[in-house]
Order: structure tokens, then C-alpha cells, then sequence
């Protein structure tokens, strides 16, 4: 074969492999899509979500983990999502070890998403009736009246109990700041610490953190085996 047949073969063997790896890497980014799609559509028929999920496979390439039959990596963002006791806004989840059979289950979800003060003053009107909720960076924010003075308080949201405890740690009454054993007398202790229980958390998840934030308070969830599906 002469040099130039060589240089010919040869080249038409780049050409070859070149569009070989272009077909793959389509391939790898069509399969993924249809993924994404799949993982959102039983997303969205497992909880109540606004609009359709932003849905991410993570990992490269995709074609190694569908043929392990798990995605190593997902991650997911909905403007809202809601149960039939509570609706978190500006969620964002991230799940691995998700198997591609149906229904999708993960071996781990991590989701975090912001309880508006909306649906924490339905959660504070079951315990106590006219106290008023504000939810700031510094903590909850309740008022109400005593004794016909305005009534101050801010506390601090914690996990307790697979709920919420709201421990308040600093009272102002009529613009006077008292101490919350003098306080305690007058309104009593259930105002002082509220328990909270916050029901139907998103796909059976577990509430392990709580952070308060202006207009809301901000939940962070996990889970291990979710079935990312409807019950």
C-alpha cells in the first residue's frame, strides 16, 4: 500500500472513530434526558409540586450507570411542594443511589425547602390561640396582648421530637424587656416553649434541621430507601 493509501485508510479511520464518539455522546445525552424526564414525572405523581421539577442526572458518562442499573447522583429543584399537611417552598433535593427500575427508589435523600410563615401560623394557631408569627433571620417572631400590653417575643426553632420546638429567648412587654421566668406566671408555659408537630412531611422524609429565615423557616429533610413515587 503506498503512502498516500495509508495516509487515506488512516484518515478515514479518525473519521470513523470521530463520529462513532459523536453517536455515543448523543446517545449518552438523549438517554439522560429521558431520565431526567422520567425521574420528575414520578416526582411530580409522588407529592403535589408547582409546575414540573428541574430534574439533574449527575455523572458522566450516563451510559455506564444505566447499565449498572443506579444513578450515582440526582438532583432536583421545584419552585413549591406540598403534601396534605404541609407545603414547603423553594425546595431542592438531591438523591443517590437511584435505581432505574420503576417505581425509582434512593438509597439516600437529602431535601431542603422553606416552610412560609403561613403554613407556621396554622402550625402555631393548633397550640395557642392569638399570637401572632413573623419569621426573621434572628428567629420567630410572636406578639400578642397581656394584660393589655403588647406582647414581644422572639425564639429559637429546633428539631425535637420529629417536630418543631419554638423556645423563646427574649420578651419585651409594653416595650419593657423581661426576663421569661417573670413571664412565665402571666401566659404560661406552653407559650414559652411550643411543641409543633409538623405532619406528612414530603415522601415519608424525616425533618433533621430547622433554620429561621426571613418569611419562613428553612426544613431540611432526609431519608434512606425512599420510593420516589406515589403511595
Amino acid at each position: 500500500m503506498t503512502y498516500v493509501g495509508r495516509m487515506r485508510r488512516l484518515l478515514a479511520l479518525l473519521v470513523a472513530a470521530v463520529v462513532l464518539v459523536a453517536a455515543a455522546l448523543l446517545i449518552d445525552r438523549l438517554l439522560r434526558a429521558s431520565a431526567e424526564d422520567r425521574v420528575a414525572d414520578e416526582l411530580a405523581a409522588a407529592v403535589e409540586v408547582d409546575g414540573a421539577p428541574d430534574v439533574t442526572v449527575e455523572g458522566f458518562p450516563f451510559l455506564t450507570q444505566l447499565a449498572a442499573g443506579e444513578l450515582d447522583s440526582v438532583r432536583a429543584r421545584a419552585d413549591a411542594v406540598a403534601t396534605e399537611g404541609v407545603r414547603l417552598l423553594d425546595v431542592t433535593a438531591h438523591a443517590r443511589g437511584v435505581t432505574v427500575e420503576e417505581p425509582a427508589t434512593a438509597g439516600r435523600l437529602d431535601l431542603d425547602g422553606t416552610l412560609p410563615d403561613e403554613e407556621l401560623q396554622q402550625l402555631v394557631d393548633e397550640e395557642v390561640d392569638g399570637v401572632t408569627v413573623a419569621s426573621a433571620a434572628d428567629g420567630v417572631h410572636l406578639s400578642t396582648e397581656v394584660l393589655g400590653l403588647d406582647l414581644a417575643l422572639v425564639a429559637a426553632p429546633e428539631v425535637a421530637d420529629g417536630g418543631i420546638s419554638v423556645r423563646v429567648t427574649s420578651v419585651r412587654l409594653g416595650g419593657a424587656e423581661l426576663d421569661t421566668d417573670d413571664l412565665a406566671p402571666l401566659v404560661g408555659e406552653d407559650l414559652l416553649e411550643l411543641q409543633l408537630d409538623v405532619p406528612d412531611l414530603p415522601l415519608g422524609l424525616q425533618l433533621v434541621d430547622v433554620v429561621p429565615a426571613d418569611g419562613g423557616l428553612r426544613l431540611s429533610l432526609t431519608g434512606e430507601d425512599v420510593v420516589l413515587a406515589a403511595p
